[in-house]
């Protein structure tokens, strides 16, 4: 046999490996996946990133609260109960009391959400007191590690980012296989500005990612209460976006809808505002220009409102309104009933004032409402027809 005088006497007594045909494989029945979020977040580990002060915290934070109160994520997505840990080892007991006072009532039964400040690196233990911890709670379905930084072993020094960053994610892996549960490690985001893919946004080699079973991306202009959430990984069928909405009262993350349909609704509105604002016709490249949009964005969804009867093409690649009397901008301070014709005098008893009955235009009209059916909706108010 060609290289046995080079193969050592031992390896011919070792058995081959077993391994399985298609036939076997086609065969075999699996258990449904789990799911800590519904068609968000499965069992295994997920890398979690965003930029520093974006909000990952507080949803992560709330996504814990939720499996443990058997509640509502994002506004939208039941959840089963179970246990939930987090390890805040970035933030004190005392900022996770104030997070916690804002994000569940008083009277919540929080005894299956369970928090800790510290906790051993990966390479001292870390990953085995996990173990130990899950352990002695079975039915824990979600555990939130924030952040990866805290608890990855330090570099070696002597090989290469890609394998240590792999390492830093790997040993969780198989544990949260074991427990069945979904592992979810914060990490920050790189300087790109933005790169095509979303697994590039994450700050170090494609060897974290390559590790993972799925990641989540949060995404927020700063200072804009809207953000997106991108989703992806090994048991997600297609990639998905989400768009999510920031209220600071309730300190929590909504779900508002798919993203690229929230953009373009936002884009519509934006373009909207910009014609109310116009003393005449406009073409794309204005219009992308005010908003500091690309101008293939605009001129796309332009075209597409003309053929719905939002816009009106006035000239070769002019646009106004449909109906400029809707320009309550341009018409300043003209009544409804005026605009609408008619004498005002008929218009006076029993309805509103023409100026209240403007600003009620107004409001549906910047809440995305065409203009020719927020004036009919208020004139079929009563308000000033």
């Amino acid at each position: 046999m060609r290289g046995d005088a080079q193969m050592p006497p031992e390896w011919h007594k070792r058995n081959p490996p077993q391994t399985f045909n298609g036939n076997e494989l086609r065969e075999k029945e699996f258990p449904p996946i789990s799911w800590a979020i519904p068609d968000i977040l499965p069992s295994g580990v997920t890398l979690f990133g965003g930029r520093e002060k974006m909000g990952k915290s507080w949803l992560a934070f709330g996504l814990c609260i939720s499996v443990a109160t058997g509640g509502v994520a994002l506004g939208t997505k039941r959840v089963e109960a179970g246990d939930a840990l987090y390890l805040s080892l970035e933030d004190s007991e005392r900022r996770l009391h104030r997070r916690i006072s804002k994000l569940a009532e008083a009277d919540t039964d929080l005894s299956r959400l369970h928090c800790r400040t510290e906790w051993q690196p990966a390479d001292r233990g870390g990953v085995e007191d996990l173990d130990s911890w899950l352990e002695a709670h079975p039915e824990t379905r979600l555990v939130v590690i924030d952040t990866l930084k805290r608890i990855r072993p330090s570099a070696s020094g002597t090989r290469n980012m890609y394998d240590d960053d792999y390492d830093a994610v790997q040993p969780f892996v198989p544990l949260a296989a074991e427990h069945d549960v979904a592992l979810v490690l914060i990490h920050h985001l790189n300087q790109q500005a933005n790169p095509d893919d979303p697994f590039d946004w994450f700050s170090g080699s494609a060897g974290l990612v390559a590790a993972t079973e799925g990641i989540l991306l949060l995404r927020r202009k700063r200072g804009d209460g809207d953000a997106f959430l991108t989703i992806d990984g090994k048991d997600i069928e297609a990639r998905g976006e989400l768009a999510l909405k920031w209220d600071p009262l309730t300190t929590q993350w909504t779900v508002i809808g798919d993203a690229d349909t929230h953009r373009r609704s936002e884009t519509r509105k934006a373009i909207q505002r910009a014609f109310d604002d116009a003393d005449g016709p406009l073409g794309p490249t204005e219009v992308a220009d005010i908003l500091g949009q690309p101008v293939n964005t605009i001129k796309q969804r332009m075209y597409q409102m003309s053929k719905d009867g939002d816009l009106r093409v006035e000239a070769r690649g002019l646009y106004t309104l449909p109906h400029n009397f809707n320009n309550l901008h341009n018409q300043k301070g003209t009544k409804v009933t005026e605009v609408m014709g008619g004498d005002k005098e008929e218009h006076t008893n029993g309805y509103l004032p023409a100026d209240e009955g403007n600003e009620r235009v107004q409001r549906l009209i910047d809440g995305g409402m065409r203009p020719d059916l927020a004036v009919a909706e208020v004139l079929g108010e009563g308000g000033v027809s």
